[in-house]
């Protein structure tokens, strides 16, 4: 029993150091992706049948400058209760005022993301410590190759799981 936990470990301690660009999700016509000055009515869009959309700096470009998830969407969908006494500090940002146009104004500008030789390792810490379940994988110049998301990773490690259990027998 020694052993096999020994030779499980040696296999995870190679699984967590595969680069990121041999499991990201390299499918670009698969990711979801809206430039920047996209309306609301098309970021719905996208995200009615999407739990997220990463946005670019234009059309046809694959710059990321910034991500919406459905939590964005929570914000701007669910009424807004204003106490009368509170003047400052109030996010205004609503469907419903009709002051929400463009996905620039939603999106998460702090983007997070992962170059292909990062390790699954490496990607597993930042989703952790960021508490994000997908992160893009860019290049050197911030453009979009693919992404990575903790579901594809639980798919590859639960291939590794299988994979170490019939080689064993």
């Amino acid at each position: 029993m020694g052993d096999e936990k020994k030779e499980l470990g040696y296999v995870l301690k190679n699984f967590y150091q595969v680069p990121v660009g041999q499991v990201m999700n390299k499918n670009l016509w698969d990711i979801p992706i809206l430039p920047k000055t996209a309306s609301i009515e098309e970021v719905l869009s996208v995200m009615s049948a999407r739990s997220h959309v990463w946005i670019v700096d234009k059309e046809n470009s694959k710059k990321i400058v910034g991500i919406i998830t459905e939590k964005d969407l929570i914000n701007i969908l669910a009424p807004k209760k204003i106490k009368p006494y509170v003047t400052v500090g109030v996010d205004l940002s609503s469907i419903l005022f009709g002051n929400v146009k463009k996905a620039e104004e939603i999106m998460c500008k702090k983007v997070i993301a992962l170059h292909k030789r990062d390790t699954i390792e490496d990607a597993l810490d930042k989703m952790h410590s960021h508490r994000v379940r997908r992160l893009p994988v860019i290049d050197e110049n911030g453009e979009l190759l693919g992404e990575l998301t903790l579901k594809s990773l639980i798919i590859q490690f639960r291939r590794v799981l299988k994979w170490y259990n019939i080689t064993k027998k």
